[in-house]
């Protein structure tokens, strides 16, 4: 059902009024005569509409007011969509904000602890290795608390994929902005290998520790601490 008169609409909704999804409150034509449905707003707490059984026994119904009830279940299933998909996002994304800082300012510290083995006298060297390897632990830890909420946001954005909603608007829907957060997909979070910032700063660490060796090596520490 594309076009429809406004005297249509009044005809059908009246032979489909005991199929109205329960938010339904309406149907109009647009400046196009294009179908346009109203419901109450979706929370995305309530069940996902289901379209209703066995329209196509009732009789007293029309294929005008059958193709009528399709289009107003499509309609609520993607409002009830978008509605569910900003609801859990909004739940899931509580507290991101407070993680993403915590990490942002352990990876600060590492890579500043790292920096600062340049100047550090010979005297110091090894107490200065002490408190980077400290603070590439702390950075590992809140990147693995970090992935652990990526991974609970990465569940969100899948179950809805089919939502007609995007990330980007689903995030703006919520006042989120996730810019700079690093999240993958479902399948970025496998157990064995850890999360994609954890193997992020895993690798950042390795690479900080090769060259302490590489440093050691060269200046005769065997044992650089």
């Amino acid at each position: 059902m594309t076009t429809i008169s406004a005297g249509d609409i009044d005809r059908v909704t009246n032979e489909a009024r005991a199929y109205h999804h329960p938010h339904f409150t309406g149907a109009s034509p647009n400046s196009f005569n294009r179908l346009v449905f109203s419901f109450r707003p979706f929370t995305g707490a309530e069940a996902e509409p289901e379209r209703p059984l066995y329209t196509w026994k009732d009789e007293s119904l029309t294929e005008a007011s059958r193709a009528f009830i399709d289009a107003e279940y499509d309609e609520a299933i993607r409002l009830w969509r978008m509605a569910a998909y900003t609801a859990a996002l909004k739940q899931v994304t509580t507290g991101a904000e407070d993680l993403w800082g915590a990490y942002s300012r352990a990876r600060t510290a590492m890579d500043e602890r790292f920096a600062s083995l340049d100047s550090a006298p010979d005297a110091h060297w090894r107490a200065t290795v002490s408190q980077l390897v400290a603070a590439q632990n702390w950075a590992l830890e809140t990147a693995t608390v970090w992935d652990r909420k990526g991974l609970e946001i990465a569940t969100v954005h899948e179950k809805f994929v089919y939502a007609d909603l995007y990330p980007e608007g689903a995030y703006k829907a919520i006042s989120v902005d996730p810019r700079g957060w690093v999240l993958g997909s479902t399948y970025d979070y496998e157990s064995f290998r850890g999360g994609p910032l954890a193997r992020e700063v895993q690798k950042r660490i390795d690479a900080q520790r090769e060259h302490l060796r590489t440093v050691a090596a060269l200046s005769g520490d065997r044992d650089p601490a």
